[in-house]
């Protein structure tokens, strides 16, 4: 994630998320959790939606609704996604990518879509001189995607 320092406990729920992704645990682990986390001093709540939002989708579900919406609106979402498309452009990322940015949208959570759209356009970028077209046609769906999204707002 983008935030360099970080607590065990965050650090614990990312992994959390991971295994909920990896469908090694049921995500009410990790939104259990997230719930007896969220009178630590150090918790904050926005860069936990983020962790959840990008690693396990399942797990912000059901979280959402525990996070205030002036935590939502300091989400940082799409710099965390722009920030990994150069890496995770494949079928399943771009599709889960979309999916999650279609949530955050509808749940009140913060999500500059210009970003993401430059990071989509920095991937595709990258991949234009060594990717075949079925390589870098997720990005382009997301692309697309994104675009569609943008008009909607």
């Amino acid at each position: 994630m983008s935030h360099p320092i970080r607590s065990e406990q965050e650090e614990y729920f990312e992994q959390l998320c991971l295994n909920v992704d990896a469908g090694e645990t049921h995500e009410q682990e990790a939104i259990e959790y997230f719930e007896s986390q969220m009178e630590s001093d150090d918790f904050d709540a926005a860069q936990w939606l983020d962790i959840a939002l990008y690693h396990a989708p399942d797990v912000a579900r059901g979280i959402i609704d525990f996070v205030a919406e002036e935590d939502r609106a300091r989400s940082d979402i799409a710099a965390v996604i722009a920030e990994n498309l150069d890496i995770a452009y494949g079928d399943d990322d771009c599709e889960r990518f979309a999916a999650t940015l279609r949530f955050a949208l509808a749940n009140g959570v913060a999500v500059d879509l210009d970003m993401v759209l430059d990071g989509c356009q920095r991937a595709l970028d990258d991949l234009d001189t060594w990717a075949s077209d079925d390589t870098k046609e997720p990005l382009v769906r997301l692309h697309e995607t994104l675009l569609e999204l943008q008009a909607e707002r």
